[in-house]
């Protein structure tokens, strides 16, 4: 086991599966909740709750909304609208932002929120936009197409900037429902992956590691997020079907790193502190100690104890790896 590490240092060592001092995490919280912690811990803001529970990384996301799709009927529609663009964000004001978040110390989690599925259905409308996708494939790959191109013209303008301050390209998308992938493997295939490996590919190329946000039940697309170069899954939703952390250490251990994995849903609002602490520790022996950022598997909502969070951490920061 290394002597103490910087949490910078922690964070991108579990990512590569390496010897940790203790076991990573992160903090994130509803803003309602984080105005709960403010007050009743005494903080001044979540960078100071960041501090309070010892989590290791900071997020610094820039988001960029699709256009409004909702009237395109055909591809000759889509030309001229409003697509994500490094003109259409302040990219002094996120350049700045990301060197803040450098100067803290923690590992700086950031980059282009690139929603190329959620985003998209929302702004057509998921009836007409699932239903594209079987009578008009081609509309879709294009919209999709446009999306991914908008984003890494954005993290091309972030990155060229101040990659030296980011350690981790944080983006995602939604592809997994409480039971099921909301769409077929083979639409995922067809529409998306090799838009995930291109954004992958990219942040890679300026010596970033790449986190992937989708919520659900995805394990069956865990080796394509491999194959595409992400090398961190998020947020490990351990209540959907078949994400239990032995099952996705059994099938993917060492493949990938996790990040999250402690239920939002059925133990931290529900169970009690010790119940909290050992739900904890047995998931941190499922998916970690290293190759795994451990948290809650959505941010911190205000139906969550405060004791069951201050439980949640202080397990996490117990923990003994060695």
């Amino acid at each position: 086991m290394p002597a103490a590490l910087g949490h910078r240092e922690r964070v991108l060592r579990s990512i590569e599966h390496r010897d940790i001092d203790r076991v990573a995490c992160y903090f994130a919280a509803e803003e309602e909740t984080q105005a709960m912690l403010q007050a009743r811990l005494g903080l001044r803001d979540a960078q100071e709750a960041t501090r309070f529970f010892d989590a290791d990384t900071i997020q610094v996301t820039v988001y960029c909304a699709l256009p409004d799709l909702s009237a395109v009927q055909c591809i000759e529609d889509l030309a001229g609208l409003p697509w994500p663009s490094r003109e259409r964000v302040d990219l002094a004001a996120e350049v700045a932002r990301v060197r803040e978040a450098r100067a803290t110390g923690l590992a700086v989690m950031g980059g282009a929120w690139a929603t190329i599925f959620t985003g998209a259905r929302r702004s057509m409308g998921e009836a007409r936009y699932l239903l594209a996708m079987v009578d008009e494939p081609e509309l879709i790959a294009e919209i999709t197409r446009r999306a991914a191109e908008g984003f890494l013209d954005i993290n091309e303008a972030l990155f060229s900037e101040c990659a030296d301050c980011l350690d981790v390209f944080y983006f995602g998308t939604d592809f997994g429902t409480q039971r099921s992938l909301f769409i077929g493997p083979e639409a995922v295939r067809r529409f998306f992956l090799a838009h995930l490996a291109r954004l992958a590919e990219h942040a890679r190329g300026f010596g970033l590691k790449v986190m992937f946000h989708t919520c659900g039940a995805v394990a069956d697309l865990i080796p394509e997020f491999v194959t595409c170069g992400i090398d961190v899954l998020d947020p490990v939703q351990v209540a959907a079907a078949a994400m239990a952390p032995e099952m996705l250490s059994a099938r993917f251990g060492g493949r990938i790193a996790f990040h999250g994995g402690i239920s939002t849903q059925t133990l931290l609002p529900r169970a009690t502190p010790d119940e909290v602490r050992e739900a904890t520790a047995e998931t941190i022996r499922a998916l970690g100690p290293t190759g795994y950022i451990a948290g809650p598997d959505q941010w911190l909502m205000s139906d969550i104890p405060i004791e069951n969070m201050v439980a949640m951490y202080e397990a996490i920061r117990s923990y003994e790896v060695g």
